[in-house]
């Protein structure tokens, strides 16, 4: 907390450059500060550690429920603060907003007012995803800037473990044709550096992991608007030897701990007689919108194509055909949705036929009326590893030449 009201109702804030600590202290020896928000007696905290800040007594607890806030937490929010001000627009410092019972780090109003929520610490997807709809259903868009001590990366993959992947932004910034561009992106900030990192055109490759593309700004160097519609530079060649290089280490680990459901899809490949590692290069496609779904690609993919080729050759499949499959328990199924509570919500059965629209391209289906079958005549059986190797890279050009010469 970095804004207070003193006992004669003026507001103070510990970001202003206004104060010295000896000017602060003689205020704290002459003053009482009070939470805006409840109106609760709060502490003027002048360490010499952290930041200057204000606290709340233990016993008198704000209404709003808040997270400790630790020194990353609170530089970052004044760097942002001092930043977006810096930038021509007004903001304001936890500004509190009655209607939802919220107070985000930094409130930027205007035609289209904006949250903006620097979150370090660890909070429940349950309390984001209120918080977020929260902000929305009164018309104000919340951005969420990650602390950088939460980016976690091992070499082209990106890890977002439990409320981080609800951060995920969607930028609406205009992009290049391109089957493998993807406009998902997540938000970081490092201010020890000053340095704002976006981890651009996301592919999950897991739950929990995704294929990313980074860029990187100092602060001083970087504008408000970015947040919302970053410059994200897009390298084909190396998402798709990243891709491959995945779909490589899929096929040749030894998984030690399986999911729930690579569990149940292995159970499925041998109940019908058919090597798990073995599956053709066009299952595990990547599509910007395959990221609504909680399973990678592989999965979901793997799961069609057991589907359509044990069905009957006459039988066409629609998409939502295909979604009433993949039962695993009561409600679990290899199509289940990912929150992703500030990206355009896409329909699972569109996404589906996302797919199965590649697979057409590439000619190993055909459809009709909005129905599909594989051709039985372009299904090869198992092949050697070594050639599904190669052909996990030739497919991601195939895709590429396909969408190239659609769009001339």
């Amino acid at each position: 907390m970095l804004i207070a009201a003193m006992d004669d109702g003026r507001l103070i804030s510990l970001v202003s450059p206004d104060f010295t600590r000896s000017e602060l202290n003689l205020l704290r020896n002459r003053k009482r500060f009070y939470c805006p928000v409840c109106r609760s007696p709060v502490r003027l905290r002048l360490g010499s550690k952290k930041k200057w800040h204000f606290s709340h007594h233990p016993k008198y607890p704000c209404i709003i429920e808040t997270e400790p806030e630790s020194t990353a937490h609170l530089s970052g929010k004044e760097d942002l603060f001092q930043w977006t001000k810096a930038n021509g627009r007004t903001p304001e410092l936890e500004h509190y907003i009655p209607e939802i019972h919220q107070r985000p780090d930094i409130y930027l109003p205007g035609i289209h007012p904006i949250a903006l929520e620097y979150q370090c610490s660890t909070i429940s997807e349950e309390k984001l995803h209120a918080r977020t709809c929260g902000y929305m259903s009164v018309g104000i868009r919340p951005i969420w800037i990650l602390g950088g001590a939460r980016q976690k990366k091992i070499r082209c993959l990106a890890r977002l473990s439990g409320f981080e992947s609800q951060t995920i932004q969607f930028s609406n910034r205009n992009a290049p044709s391109h089957p493998f561009f993807s406009p998902y992106y997540v938000s970081y900030y490092y201010p020890a550096e000053k340095r704002i990192c976006f981890a651009g055109h996301l592919h999950p490759v897991s739950k929990t992991m995704y294929i990313t593309q980074e860029i990187n700004h100092m602060i001083p160097s970087a504008r408000p608007h970015q947040l919302i519609m970053p410059a994200l530079p897009f390298s084909p060649e190396s998402f798709k030897q990243d891709w491959a290089d995945c779909k490589r280490r899929y096929r040749l680990s030894v998984p030690s701990h399986l999911s729930r459901e690579e569990y149940w899809l292995r159970q499925q490949a041998y109940r019908l007689r058919m090597n798990y590692s073995g599956f053709p290069s066009f299952v595990g496609l990547p599509h910007r919108d395959y990221i609504h779904f909680s399973l990678p690609p592989c999965l979901w993919q793997m799961w069609i194509y057991f589907v359509m080729t044990h069905s009957p050759p006459d039988l066409w499949l629609t998409p939502d055909m295909l979604m009433r499959t993949g039962k695993i328990g009561g409600t679990e199924t290899v199509f289940l949705r990912r929150s992703l509570p500030l990206c355009p919500k896409r329909s699972l059965a569109g996404v589906i036929k996302t797919y199965l629209e590649q697979l057409v391209k590439l000619n190993k289906a055909e459809g009709k009326e909005g129905a599909y079958r594989f051709r039985a005549s372009r299904i090869a059986g198992d092949l050697p590893l070594d050639q599904l190797l190669k052909q996990d890279r030739l497919v991601l050009d195939s895709l590429e030449r396909v969408h190239g010469q659609m769009n001339k």
